[in-house]
């Protein structure tokens, strides 16, 4: 069973959807909208989940805490107000769209983590390598350099630590500390990014057009979802364009449940569209399980 939801598609399809998923989550404002699409990533984030990125899902979370709580600091329209800080209103239409705006960002911030667990380097080179050399490179090395800034970030600290074995309680040797740590992270980083553009202007990329070792077929399947992807994101401009998903939060917010009562066909779509990976998943587990038993 495979492990990378929608890894064994063609890379054009999973490019595909998280165009369309994208595009969805950060052309709408509406509440139902952008819960379905949250739950929807953040659930395969966690499938895609292993023990040592855990923390990857408690940031968007603190995001969205973080614009819950300051968005009402800023924004003071709103007819329900709820309290007075420094004779300024806190209104409760100001909390709730600070909480859908925070959703909406961590919800972009799951994409693009699922979107990196299902497109590698080398896929990114064999949809884009031939027209955009250059653009391909900086976006495989920028995905590729994060985790390898990590990754020496936790060897640099581990190694700091045990040689000075000595505690840093007070904030100023936390903060030469911390400064050390980050010179020696931008000198590496520099180093790095030396040594592999040398060895990419050794090995001629972009001075003429190159294969790609990788070969894709587009299946019977392959074409289907790419159909369905296309059609789902013109029914989505479509309906957008109608004003089927307007939602007003100042200065009373609209009650969502008459908008899905009224459109309930547009609202299903986004969420098979949201769901389609794990419905994937379910059916593998099914498949195999049935598999299993028959041995």
């Amino acid at each position: 069973m495979n492990k990378a939801l929608f890894k064994e598609y063609h890379p054009l399809v999973l490019f595909s959807y998280y165009f369309v998923m994208l595009l969805i989550v950060m052309s709408t404002t509406n509440p139902v909208i952008l819960s379905i699409c949250f739950f929807g990533s953040l659930f395969l984030q966690l499938v895609h989940l292993k023990e040592k990125k855990k923390k990857s899902v408690f940031y968007p979370l603190f995001f969205l805490a973080i614009i819950t709580i300051t968005n009402p600091l800023f924004v003071h329209r709103g007819a329900t107000i709820l309290f007075f800080l420094f004779n300024k209103p806190i209104t409760k239409e100001a909390f709730i769209y600070g909480f859908f705006m925070g959703m909406m960002i961590a919800t972009v911030i799951y994409c693009f983590q699922n979107l990196q667990a299902a497109i590698d380097s080398e896929h990114f080179f064999y949809l884009f390598g031939k027209r955009f050399p250059k653009a391909t490179l900086i976006l495989a090395l920028v995905f590729r350099f994060i985790p390898l800034l990590q990754n020496y970030y936790r060897e640099l600290n581990q190694v700091q630590t045990t040689v000075q074995q000595m505690p840093k309680q007070r904030f100023s040797d936390r903060a030469f500390y911390g400064l050390d740590l980050f010179g020696q992270l931008f000198s590496w980083s520099l180093e790095n990014a030396m040594d592999t553009a040398d060895s990419m202007k050794a090995r001629g990329y972009g001075m003429m057009t190159r294969s790609s070792r990788l070969s894709y077929r587009l299946s019977k399947t392959d074409m289907l979802l790419l159909i369905l992807f296309l059609l789902s994101g013109i029914f989505f401009i479509v309906g957008m364009v109608n004003g089927r998903y307007q939602f007003n939060y100042y200065p009373y917010y609209d009650h969502s449940y008459l908008l899905v009562q009224q459109y309930w066909l547009n609202y299903l779509v986004v969420f098979i569209l949201a769901f389609l990976p794990l419905f994937n998943r379910v059916g593998e587990v099914i498949a195999w399980t049935i598999l299993k038993s028959r041995i």
